[in-house]
């Protein structure tokens, strides 16, 4: 799995203040920091304030896209100084970015006792418009689906509630699909690039519970969707090998980008087909008539004013509901949703709007993907320590899993959120001289996910690899995680009982135990292959790491017919109503399928084959 901080996803928008500051006699003299969602991770802005008045304005936008997000924020950075106010406009082109500065400026301000007078911003004028097909969310799915459609001869308007096309698919690294042309000049007629192999394997995944046709339509068509993105300029490749372990057995089924700009290429052909995207414009309801067929959309404009769509069709690819807390709590359980490191995404009323007109509830679903720290940043050490099948307990001291699990990305998280979200790994002094041994090449000579084998390239070349790590960055990366209270080097095991709130027996004997099976080849408790019998927790100081379900979004809303037809409870057809992408159930079922670039593949599909 690439580092996940670099998955982080954009959030919900929200609307500019106008007004004035003025100096108060509360005013603190000092530093005052306050952070807030950007597009790609939290931003921090600090003021610096001296005699009431504010002497400098520090913005940490590190996490956003340098030229978007960080430029904007350097420019706010000047007016808000200037104007000694956070009350500036947003930077056209980076909103989210901007509205998180400007957000979390006024939190720093009121920190420090200036007061921010507010003025109510003038609402924009209400607006009817009238097209063939709506779009109802311009991520990775909806971008296909307004493309296709009018590229069928369609008038087609897309509504997007953030300033920026694409949503997940910008983060997402590749897609799934068999069959392609890339596959034949690999692989010839293989079985393992058979559309029956894989419609199979999905299928067995779910206990056949899956939407049987959807899926048959989704692995014959993936294909096309590689074609024709590639007709539009996006290049693809097949990496040397799958990118996870515990595909390497199969043929590589996982298209990656290749590094191109796949949604600038999408908004030129966008724009050259005459369709009309209203960015900042978020959709309320879903219009019907007298006979429930869906026939349009009221929505809302970044000025407040309403824009109400009237249309022959509305396809919603709004991405699901993991910014919904409620939504997201009654599928992961409170105790999980805590835990987890949940990338939430926009609020947005896709799959609710959905219901409200009769469609019925899908099975709702999570994307576990991969296991990460949280509140420490990307630390090399933790990716290493929490992606190498070393001893893992739960809150109880206990192991509770095959450690191997983690060579499958889906597998291991779902297996700590089993556990309540959280799970610990823990090494030994042994193994942190090992790790810090520079003398040995970068590829190491034992079987990690990131340090033997890595993520390889177009060319065949590793891209990450964490072990060794020199001396200077595993004492950093400890610091940091110590400091996070991400993870702890104790010295003694009643310490690592104690920091993980278990029972101080009950953990050794786990050790004595897990130890006993590495010194003879043979893990009689969970099987973990031999090979991977490699690391005792004998020699203190101890090592333990925090881990937490990483969770990418979530999946379903609403069932559908292969044609993307949305379907009420007694399954008719809503007439004019079609969801695509992380909106639709079936695809998974009971868990994230462990099929590389499933999700952008399918929403890829879902909105070419919808439009």
């Amino acid at each position: 799995m690439k580092k996940f901080g670099k998955l982080m996803l954009s959030t919900m928008l929200a609307c500019s203040l106008f007004g004035c500051t003025q100096k108060t006699g509360g005013a603190k003299d000092g530093e005052f920091s306050a952070s807030e969602k950007g597009f790609g991770g939290d931003i921090k802005v600090t003021l610096k304030v001296s005699g009431g008045k504010v002497e400098d304005v520090t913005i940490d936008a590190s996490k956003e896209t340098p030229d978007k997000g960080g430029a904007a924020a350097e420019q706010l950075a000047k007016e808000i100084k200037e104007k000694q106010s956070p009350n500036v406009d947003a930077v056209s082109g980076s909103t989210i970015s901007s509205e998180a500065i400007i957000k979390a400026a006024k939190s720093a301000f009121e920190q420090a006792g200036l007061k921010v007078e507010e003025t109510a911003a003038t609402k924009g004028e209400d607006e009817t418009v009238d097209t063939d097909v709506l779009v109802v969310g311009m991520g990775a799915s909806g971008t296909l689906a307004a493309l296709t459609a009018s590229e069928a001869g369609a008038k087609v308007i897309g509504v997007e509630a953030t300033d920026v096309l694409g949503g997940f698919g910008n983060a997402a690294q590749g897609m799934f699909a068999i069959g392609t042309d890339l596959q034949k000049e690999r692989y010839g007629d293989h079985m393992q690039t058979n559309e029956e192999y894989w419609y199979e394997f999905m299928q067995d995944h779910n206990s056949q519970l899956g939407n049987g046709s959807l899926i048959r339509r989704f692995v014959s068509e993936a294909k096309n969707t590689v074609a024709y993105c590639m007709d539009k300029g996006v290049k693809f490749y097949l990496s040397e090998m799958p990118q996870q372990i515990a595909h390497f057995n199969t043929d590589v089924i996982y298209h990656r980008w290749g590094g191109a700009e796949p949604f600038k290429h999408f908004a030129e052909q966008l724009e050259k087909d005459g369709v009309e995207v209203k960015y900042n414009t978020i959709a309320k309801e879903l219009i019907t008539d007298k006979d429930g067929n869906v026939v349009g959309a009221i929505c809302e404009k970044q000025d407040g004013g309403k824009l109400t769509v009237n249309a022959k069709s509305v396809i919603v690819a709004t991405g699901s509901f993991a910014a919904n807390q409620e939504l997201m709590k009654e599928t992961l359980g409170d105790t999980v949703y805590n835990n987890a490191m949940v990338i939430k995404g926009n609020q947005l009323p896709g799959i609710e709007m959905m219901w409200d007109k009769g469609a019925a509830k899908g099975e709702l679903l999570t994307m576990n993907h991969g296991v990460v720290t949280k509140g420490a940043g990307e630390e090399t050490v933790s990716q290493l320590s929490l992606n190498t099948p070393i001893l893992w307990v739960n809150s109880q001291g206990q192991r509770f899993m095959n450690e191997d699990l983690l060579k499958d990305t889906v597998e291991f998280s779902s297996a700590v959120v089993a556990q309540g979200g959280l799970a610990y790994t823990i090494f030994d002094q042994t193994t942190a001289d090992r790790w810090t041994d520079t003398t040995q090449p970068n590829t190491g000579s034992w079987v990690h996910y990131w340090d033997r084998f890595g993520i390889k390239d177009e060319n065949g070349k590793p891209t990450i690899y964490h072990a060794p790590i020199d001396k200077d960055t595993w004492n950093a990366d400890w610091k940091a995680l110590e400091d996070a209270n991400a993870g702890k080097i104790c010295q003694t095991l009643d310490e690592v009982a104690e920091f993980i709130g278990c029972d101080k027996e009950t953990l050794k004997e786990t050790i004595a135990k897990y130890n006993t099976f590495v010194k003879n080849g043979s893990d009689t408790e969970f099987f973990k292959d031999p090979q991977d019998l490699t690391y005792t927790v004998e020699n203190g100081p101890f090592y333990v790491t925090c881990g937490h379900s990483g969770v990418l979004g979530a999946l379903g809303g609403v069932n559908t017919t292969d044609k993307l037809e949305v379907l009420t409870d007694d399954y008719k057809i809503i007439k004019g109503l079609y969801a695509t992408g992380n909106n639709v159930s079936g695809v998974s079922v009971a868990a994230y399928q462990n099929v590389e670039g499933v999700g952008l593949g399918f929403s890829l599909t879902s909105g070419r084959l919808a439009g």
